[in-house]
């Protein structure tokens, strides 16, 4: 497999996906969050976008997310960043311990202008059937399915894909902007339901800092960042 091949030797027994003993697994999802779960997840390395989504689904509000852990950051100088395999086996065994089905799709480069990324490609869903799902549409390349895997609201699905009028975030007044509906809410939100989309985005919100407040408060640090800078 190809996550074999991005370290000198084997990692441990992370090979493919947890398709075995599925069952069981959709089993010990209903297990509440532990707080040294969390204080796992606080601690790695994972983005932070990573650890809402992975928490999000763990949780059992989002039906699957996609993960990028990262291995090798390449340099516009030349200049290799390595990640401590000690902390990629860290990140992996969190996804494999957590009791969602998920699997590791091998390596995919992120090229950008003045950095490119080597991440291992991870999926995790909160169900065998979610999975069987997302894995489906992301085969089928459709836009409005693969949006229904991820659990998006279905009209800001339709908005990505043209069929509404897409919201310009910069028409709502600042402290809705910088609200959690907004933050935490699909990227992309229609003109004439985003006051019901961004409901979702509320509970994402409060579901989060309930579980962890230091996740929160980085998911909000890194969103508004992100506002300012757009």
């Amino acid at each position: 497999m190809l996550i074999r091949n991005f370290f000198e030797g084997p990692i441990r027994n992370i090979t493919s996906s947890s398709s075995e003993n599925a069952e069981e697994k959709e089993g010990q999802l209903r297990k509440e969050v532990t707080p040294e779960e969390i204080e796992r997840i606080e601690k790695s390395e994972m983005k932070i976008d990573d650890k809402v989504n992975f928490l999000l689904t763990r949780g059992g509000l989002k039906p699957a997310s996609e993960m990028w852990v990262t291995t090798k950051t390449e340099h516009e100088d030349g200049k290799v960043d390595h990640r401590e395999r000690k902390k990629i086996l860290e990140i992996l065994d969190i996804i494999k311990e957590s009791g969602l089905i998920y699997r590791f799709k091998g390596k995919e480069i992120e090229d950008q202008k003045v950095y490119k990324h080597e991440h291992i490609r991870v999926l995790v869903a909160r169900s065998q059937k979610d999975m069987e799902f997302l894995e489906k549409t992301l085969e089928s390349d459709s836009d409005k399915e693969i949006g229904k895997a991820f659990g998006f609201p279905p009209t800001a699905v339709e908005t990505f894909v043209g069929k509404r009028k897409r919201l310009d975030r910069r028409s709502l007044s600042s402290n809705i902007q910088k609200s959690d509906g907004v933050l935490f809410s699909s990227p992309t939100l229609s003109e004439d339901n985003w006051q019901e989309e961004i409901k979702q985005g509320e509970r994402y919100g409060q579901f989060i800092k309930k579980l962890s407040p230091k996740i929160y408060k980085e998911m909000r640090f890194m969103a508004l960042k992100t506002l300012k800078d757009s």
